[in-house]
């Protein structure tokens, strides 16, 4: 379908457009128009990834579509392949109304080694940093080289192909079209190539490009696409951030850096590695160290001897490198100091990094002081320059080149140390020291040193200083001014959208009251009221007793959640309630939620029902969708605030306050009701679906809670549905779910 909007051709893939998608589209144009950027919440399942391609993609083909690019950032590999086929189905729409030119829409997906990779050896490795050192040792430069004279090097066949070949494979055109991570595998069986090396050589050719935040955000990812960052994705590249609810976490989570006690007792025995490595290598090999420093001192790069001359040129070789936190051209043109240029001054002054560092961990009290603070005392123990304190991470990275170590992943700790004295030194604020010696659960004396980063715009302002379109999107942002004040970034448009619907397919209730009257809350300091989590199960009870198929629980965190369960096993709430349905419960564990989720689908698909407890803030509450027969109703059992007496986020609070004039209770309000607002939009993923939404604590009905919920959401939420006790609560999910069933006989 083809339709004006404002005078740009916009093609859509279907025959009708929700009015919310038109009105999507029109503010999303407002912003591209005024080389702006924009925050725009969605509703859930409305349409919101094919209506920000579509508009995008219009617009790209409108304005220079040989030179613009859309980065399309999503949170998960399972989210990126949703946009992949969604950029499908526009592209074969764009092809059957003839606007796609020979060369033109090249979409592809990026991803790590561990879902591109083809090699069984490295692949069987399992986990991530595992792959990707086994990768390395098959793939590096040296390896390479060797391999080409002596056929008995371990190697990689599938990049030697591609290196072997590289003017063939430059030369070789792929089609236009979409290219999924099975696409790119697939390719890659075919043409005996490696996908994740070809997937890198291909960005600078694509229209579409998807992938993880962490590739824009995340320093130490950065240097990954750094090449097209910082050179050939142009500023007027337009960035999306979609499912950006908890960005600032991402952001404050790609700076923060978290030590122990092993991995101090690791790095350390990896420096010792890194000792003798040198000292063998002075007999064997005595030149290659002194080249690497001859090209420290001449200031000719830092990485491995790339000169920003021939950073398009030796590909392969720069995506060797290791991660680094600057930006690539500020590195290149600045000179590693002199007291860390010669490997064993360096190693000797990782050493002495390593010792104070593990003498703040064996202090048994708590500690906070700032990152200044911690960079001034280190200082006075260590005979470097504070200067070269930037430089540690990547100093260790020329190193580990120099010395031809392929496998990075035992130096995986070491990395870790080098990156928390890196970060502090590059900025000026916005990060904590903060020293837990115990346990929060169990107060065993485990001492954790992080180094917090407080300031999420700190990730977030190489991107939209860079580009002049950045969309952050999703389903629940209410409120929406608070996004830019955290991030830091003046919008030109913010706007946030009603659902449009022909039948009621949502009922939103506000439960203040249990059994007997019982005041529901979660509050911490009234946990101990049992009476609450009892009430909270007699609830779950007679709702399940009312609504089919699947039911999903969230809990404010594991510990209520714990609670409750026992509560309710002293009271045959379990008992009750797996007579109904089948019960499944998400923990910590990874690989056992997935089992229990799996189970709980397919007994919702056998029709025997099935009640998913979860945790908000949790994998269920973030990446899973409970549609249709999977999610009938949401229950909320309670709010999900953070954990206040959390020095790390007493700390952040405090340079809200202090940097961006944002109070406490503010901040915490905002955080607890984005979290409840995105539990409780698990439940609907499209027009078609219905579902209830259960928010189980009188606190939902005070106005500076209340109004924070998405409009979406509000524009079903009437008086008579708020503080309400069960019984009324009841009641109008009978009407409803008579209302759902009627209409579904009509249809």
């Amino acid at each position: 379908m083809k339709f004006q909007l404002d005078g740009l051709n916009v093609y859509f893939p279907y025959a009708h457009v929700y009015p919310e998608q038109l009105s999507y589209m029109n503010q999303l144009k407002k912003a591209l128009d005024a080389k702006g950027h924009a925050v725009l919440e969605m509703p859930s399942g409305t349409g919101k990834t094919i209506t920000l391609l579509s508009l995008l993609t219009s617009y790209l083909l409108q304005t220079q579509p040989s030179v613009r690019k859309i980065i399309y950032c999503t949170r998960t590999v399972e989210e990126m392949e949703k946009v992949m086929e969604e950029a499908n189905i526009l592209y074969h729409c764009l092809q059957q109304e003839k606007e796609v030119v020979d060369g033109w829409f090249l979409c592809i997906g990026l991803a790590s080694r561990k879902h591109l990779c083809l090699n069984e050896q490295v692949v069987s490795c399992g986990e991530g940093f595992l792959v990707d050192g086994r990768c390395r040792s098959l793939t590096a430069s040296w390896i390479r080289e060797k391999a080409k004279n002596d056929p008995t090097i371990p190697k990689c066949n599938y990049m030697m192909t591609l290196w072997c070949n590289q003017k063939q494979v430059d030369e070789m055109i792929i089609p236009c079209g979409v290219y999924s991570l099975q696409d790119l595998r697939r390719w890659g069986e075919q043409n005996g190539c490696c996908p994740y090396f070809y997937s890198r050589r291909l960005l600078a050719f694509a229209n579409l490009i998807v992938y993880s935040y962490h590739y824009l955000l995340d320093p130490k990812y950065r240097v990954e696409v750094s090449q097209l960052v910082s050179r050939e994705l142009p500023q007027d590249a337009i960035v999306v951030f979609d499912e950006a609810h908890n960005i600032d976490n991402v952001c404050i989570e790609a700076l923060s850096v978290w030590v122990n006690r092993n991995t101090i007792d690791d790095a350390n025995n990896a420096a010792m590695q890194l000792a003798h490595r040198v000292v063998h290598a002075k007999g064997q090999s005595l030149a290659m160290l002194q080249q690497e420093y001859q090209n420290l001192t001449r200031g000719q790069t830092i990485h491995h001897g790339l000169t920003s001359s021939t950073l398009s040129v030796n590909w392969s070789e720069w995506e060797m490198a290791q991660p680094s936190i600057h930006d690539v051209h500020q590195t290149l043109e600045e000179t590693v100091p002199p007291s860390i240029r010669k490997a064993e001054h360096f190693i000797a002054y990782l050493q002495s990094l390593i010792a104070y560092i593990k003498n703040l961990l064996n202090r048994p009290e708590a500690l906070e002081m700032t990152h200044n603070q911690f960079l001034q005392d280190f200082s006075k123990e260590c005979p470097v320059e504070v200067k070269s304190f930037r430089f540690t991470s990547d100093r260790l990275s020329s190193l580990l080149r120099t010395l031809e170590i392929g496998d990075w992943s035992r130096f995986r700790s070491l990395a870790s140390v080098a990156e928390m004295i890196t970060i502090a030194s590059t900025y000026s604020s916005g990060f904590a020291i903060i020293l837990e010696p115990f346990e929060t659960k169990t107060h065993i004396w485990s001492p954790v040193l992080q180094l917090a980063c407080l300031d999420a715009s700190l990730a977030m302002m190489p991107v939209t200083r860079k580009f002049r379109n950045v969309i952050i999107t999703s389903g629940t942002l209410s409120p929406l001014d608070f996004y830019p004040r955290m991030l830091n970034f003046r919008a030109a448009i913010t706007a946030s959208f009603n659902m449009s619907l022909n039948r009621r397919c949502v009922l939103p209730l506000i439960i203040g009251m249990g059994e007997n009257r019982v005041l529901l809350t979660s509050k911490f300091n009234q946990r101990g009221e049992l009476q609450v989590p009892k009430s909270y199960g007699r609830i779950l009870i007679e709702i399940s007793k009312l609504v089919p198929d699947g039911i999903v629980g969230f809990f404010p965190s594991y510990e209520y959640m714990e609670l409750a369960l026992d509560v309710w096993k002293e009271n045959n709430v379990l008992d009750e309630l797996q007579a109904m349905k089948l019960l499944f419960i998400e923990t910590s564990d990874g690989a056992e939620s997935s089992l229990a989720l799996r189970n709980f689908r397919t007994a919702c698909d056998i029709g025997r029902g099935a009640i998913f407890l979860s945790v908000a803030r949790g994998k269920a509450a973030e990446g899973i969708d409970f549609d249709h027969h999977y999610g009938r109703c949401v229950l909320l059992f309670g709010m999900p605030f953070q954990y206040t007496e959390s020095r790390e986020l007493k700390a952040r609070l405090r340079y809200l306050r202090e940097r961006f004039q944002i109070m406490e209770n503010d901040f915490l309000v905002f955080d607890a009701m984005r979290q409840a607002a995105q539990c409780a939009g698990r439940v609907i993923r499209n027009k078609s679906d219905y579902g209830i939404m259960v928010f189980a604590d009188r606190r939902y009905a005070r106005y500076d809670k209340l109004t924070k919920l998405p409009r979406w959401i509000l524009q079903f939420l009437s008086e008579d549905q708020i503080y309400i006790d069960i019984d009324t609560a009841l009641t109008k999910i009978k009407q409803f779910l008579l209302e759902m069933a009627n209409q579904a006989l009509i249809i």
